[in-house]
Formats: structure tokens, C-alpha cells, sequence
């Protein structure tokens, strides 16, 4: 499972448009899971990352215009952690996909290879302290 670094400010906010796209708003009833993955805080640093299912493959929604996505999006290139041809990519890629079973996984960006950490490397930095 990857693990994927990210603002902290809007990783719940990116794992609930990842679910958007599973199954969009208008079609959502109230037994849904709100979040796509979950997120991990980091206990000293207050850093989060996104657990990924690196195996999972999940249908993006026929109906998934990744409207929700592509907003989430933009502030990351606001932010500038993401470049505008790398979110026209992705929000591309989920529309070419409607339909289809796909790894969320193999859509985060090159830009983003230095954010991407396995279970080791988590737990390594200290992300997993353990009880004793």
C-alpha cells in the first residue's frame, strides 16, 4: 500500500473526491462511506498522508464528471504542488475512464514520486508508533 504525503489541509477532502468518482454525489445515499481511503496523521508532525490500495482496482462511476476532483485540483496548483498540466491529466484520465475498473494509485503524478512512501518507510519516520 502506498502511502501518499499531501497537505494536511486537504488530504480528507481529496480521499472524498477520490469517492466521488467511485460514486458521485447525486447518486450517493446516506449509507455510503464518505472517504475513499483513510488518512494518517503523523503523531509529532502533524503531517498526513493518504493510504492508498495499490492493488485495489475500483470503477470510476459512469456518471463521474470529476467536477469535485478537478475543483480539489486546482488548489493544489494554486497551492503549487501540482502543475496545471499535471491536474488536466488527471482530471482527463478519470473521464477517459468513466466506466472502467482503474488503480487510484496509478493516477498520482510524477511530480508527486517524492511524496510516495511504502509501510516500511512510514513506519520507519516514525508515522506508527507502537504501544507498549
Amino acid at each position: 500500500m502506498p502511502y501518499v504525503t499531501v497537505a494536511p489541509q486537504h488530504a480528507e477532502q481529496l480521499s472524498r473526491s477520490i469517492m466521488r468518482l467511485l460514486r458521485p454525489s447525486h447518486l450517493r445515499g446516506d449509507d455510503w462511506t464518505d472517504l475513499y481511503c483513510s488518512v494518517v496523521t503523523h503523531p509529532t508532525s502533524d503531517e498526513a498522508a493518504l493510504a492508498l490500495p495499490d492493488e485495489e482496482a475500483v470503477p470510476i462511476h459512469v456518471e463521474a464528471d470529476g467536477a469535485e476532483l478537478a475543483s480539489l485540483l486546482s488548489v493544489f496548483v494554486d497551492d503549487g504542488a501540482l502543475t496545471q498540466q499535471e491536474a488536466i491529466g488527471i482530471a482527463e484520465a478519470v473521464q477517459a475512464n468513466a466506466g472502467q475498473k482503474v488503480r487510484v494509485a496509478d493516477f498520482i503524478p510524477p511530480s508527486w514520486a517524492g511524496n510516495v512512501y511504502t509501510r516500511q518507510q512510514m513506519d520507519d519516520a516514525g508515522w506508527f508508533p507502537t504501544v507498549d
